[in-house]
């Protein structure tokens, strides 16, 4: 077994639509590929014993990390990709180190999407020169490759297909901002308490402009795709009480990119899906009741805000009568520039670079070494292997449940026909095997 790829979702999540490119690639150029469910990752570890483990994130959850440090104690090379690599000052301790309290970078290679992040992290830690490089934002090529569903298609399998207007919601993680959340006393340090009560506000805010212009517009189907870090529902979300509407649906494991691609435009409160949105020829706007002034990275730029319920309906009106939301084309330039700052490259080869990283490092000659594995990480692992069968028999046993509901026979079939995808991409590029090696990460 060459390499060992382990996600949170079989479905087509963000995380997955990036491995999978990656995967497919390094099958295209020769190599075996297995890839399993985090939730079985110690297992998969030790049963395949592969040369080496790719992660697309590899500090974003407990788990990523956890098997991140396993497979490097055991002597086994790591490459991991960044999901949201979008970060600034402020957030960079957040994006780097995560939830690896070592602070210790135990992969070979961690992969950003621009020079800009590169430069900030290295500027920080010097110490991460060699293990950070640049493979451009891979998640984005999706939208250069893999063909989305038809608007007929996606109306028809969700019986909505009185409807002939969709407007679709991006939706941010609000969550972050509530100490129930793990991720809050990170959050807090970032943005301060009136940065906390800002969020809170403004999520209070948005859910009622939305709550208002779904009700004001019955002939609209609203779209609302939820934040994939989401793990507590609507409130989170801030779209708490929309689904009294019929004119709505609520779609959480839906493609992102299916998403975009069948509404009429895309609007968020902060998401690089607008980037995504763009590279799909689509209009952007921004729902930020309070303005745009908060801590953030550049994604806002580029895309008109309408802060409350007249602008947006006007926006709205707007769009369906000329095609043309207030204000955004005047942004072109800006566009242009979050682009190139945000995903390095735009040509949809992002996943060759990452792949040919992951070969590079495959084929080095020297050897890991191999070392104790910590009693407490021993203990997870083992804690794993017995909630993952089931033991004890409980409810709301999450590794059990996220474990049944990872559907290898989709994976696999879903791969295929993004395989051919790829493929036919190369060759509209122009692209042979030999030219796609040279295509490499900074």
């Amino acid at each position: 077994m060459d390499i060992l790829n382990l996600e949170w979702t079989s479905y087509p999540s963000r995380d997955r639509n990036m491995a999978t490119m990656v995967c497919n690639y390094l099958r295209y150029m020769g190599l075996t590929v297995k890839e399993s469910s985090v939730f079985c990752g110690f297992k998969m570890i030790d049963k395949l014993k592969p040369e080496l483990l790719f992660i697309t994130n590899g500090v974003g959850a407990p788990i990523n990390f956890q098997l991140v440090k396993y497979a490097a104690f055991k002597g086994i090379k790591v490459v991991t990709l960044t999901s949201e690599g979008n970060f600034f000052n402020g957030t960079l301790s957040f994006y780097i180190w995560g939830w690896n309290v070592d602070q210790q970078m135990y992969e070979n290679v961690n992969m950003q999407w621009s020079t800009r992040t590169r430069s900030l992290t290295i500027e920080t830690w010097p110490e991460l020169k060699d293990k950070v490089k640049i493979s451009g934002g891979v998640g984005f090529d999706y939208y250069k490759i893999v063909t989305p569903i038809s608007k007929d298609d996606f109306l028809h399998k969700y019986k909505k297909n009185q409807y002939t207007k969709i407007i679709g919601f991006g939706c941010w993680n609000f969550g972050v901002t509530y100490p129930v959340d793990s991720f809050y006393e990170s959050f807090i340090k970032i943005i301060g308490e009136s940065g906390i009560n800002r969020f809170q506000r403004d999520r209070d805010l948005s859910n009622q402009v939305l709550l208002n212009i779904i009700e004001k517009n019955p002939d609209i189907l609203f779209l609302l795709k939820e934040h994939p870090g989401n793990t507590r529902g609507l409130f989170e979300s801030g779209i708490a009480g929309v689904e009294k509407f019929p004119n709505v649906l609520i779609l959480k494991k839906e493609s992102i990119v299916d998403c975009i691609a069948v509404s009429d435009f895309w609007i968020t409160y902060e998401s690089t899906t607008v980037i995504e949105a763009w590279l799909l020829g689509k209009q952007t706007c921004l729902l930020n009741p309070t303005g745009i002034d908060f801590p953030r990275a550049n994604v806002y730029k580029g895309s008109p805000n309408y802060p409350d319920v007249p602008t947006l309906q006007a926006a709205i009106d707007s769009f369906y009568s000329t095609h043309e939301l207030p204000g955004f084309q005047a942004m072109e330039s800006e566009r242009k520039e979050v682009i190139r700052e945000t995903i390095q490259w735009d040509d949809g080869l992002n996943h060759v670079r990452a792949g040919n990283e992951i070969i590079r490092v495959l084929k080095e000659e020297e050897k890991r070494e191999k070392k104790r594995i910590p009693f407490d990480l021993r203990k997870i692992k083992w804690k794993q292997y017995l909630l993952s069968r089931g033991i004890p028999r409980k409810t709301n046993n999450f590794i059990y449940d996220k474990l049944r509901g990872f559907d290898h026979e989709e994976l696999s079939q879903r791969n295929a026909e993004i395989y051919n995808q790829q493929i036919a991409y190369y060759k509209k590029m122009g692209l042979s095997k030999e030219d796609l090696r040279t295509i490499t990460v900074i």
